[in-house]
């Protein structure tokens, strides 16, 4: 016996069981965490040329005269906020707390409308500083990396809306909430919710972070 152990055999004769492969892993997934994570990586590769063809055209803008909109670092706070909310509306889920899931994706929801609406207010302040989209080259990756972001933000927060209406029904059936929580569909939908919406998080980040410091 001591010395299957010693030479890394079960005495039953199977091999000793390892971490899972990262393709094990994705095979248990869910197919829709699947393409969600696919969809991350495809969207971070846009960005990511984005950010390298803004980082080209900066030769060509005067960022000396410049001043960094303040509503985008208003907007940044907001979606820090936000994606607090969403993880504590995932805690919800697990724990069986369905008012509490629903306040907290009500939060979420409007949270995520004050972000776009600062956004919009820090275009305005491009705008007050002459730089439009059709403009120099910086400008318009400036247009384009908030523009895109945003429009991943309203895909979240669609899918936000929808789940806080679903989620209406387990706060006033006891039955329709047993029926909620106990389905994995239901569990993968939040979590599909919880990941994209930090996904959002961390890529609204990185963009401020590198105009910040480019600019």
């Amino acid at each position: 016996m001591k010395k299957d152990f010693q030479s890394g055999v079960h005495p039953s004769g199977k091999p000793p069981m390892g971490k899972p492969s990262l393709f094990e892993r994705i095979e248990k997934q869910h197919p829709f965490l699947t393409l969600l994570y696919l969809a991350m990586i495809g969207s971070g590769l846009i960005f990511l040329f984005l950010l390298v063809g803004f980082t080209n055209s900066l030769g060509r803008f005067d960022t000396d005269l410049f001043v960094f909109p303040k509503f985008f670092l208003a907007s940044t706070l907001v979606i820090l906020v936000s994606s607090y909310f969403a993880e504590k509306a995932w805690t919800n889920f697990l724990n069986d707390e369905p008012q509490l899931l629903r306040q907290h994706l009500i939060y979420l929801l409007l949270l995520g409308s004050i972000f776009c609406i600062s956004q919009f207010v820090g275009w305005n302040e491009l705008l007050r500083q002459g730089i439009v989209f059709s403009g120099k080259a910086a400008g318009t990756y400036m247009y384009l990396l908030t523009g895109l972001h945003i429009l991943h933000l309203a895909g979240g927060l669609a899918f936000a809306g929808v789940q806080t209406l679903h989620y209406k029904k387990a706060c006033e059936d006891g039955v329709q909430a047993l029926i909620i929580f106990s389905s994995k569909y239901e569990k993968t939908k939040m979590q599909l919710l919880k990941n994209y919406w930090h996904f959002l998080d961390i890529l609204w980040l990185i963009i401020f972070v590198y105009l910040l410091l480019a600019l």
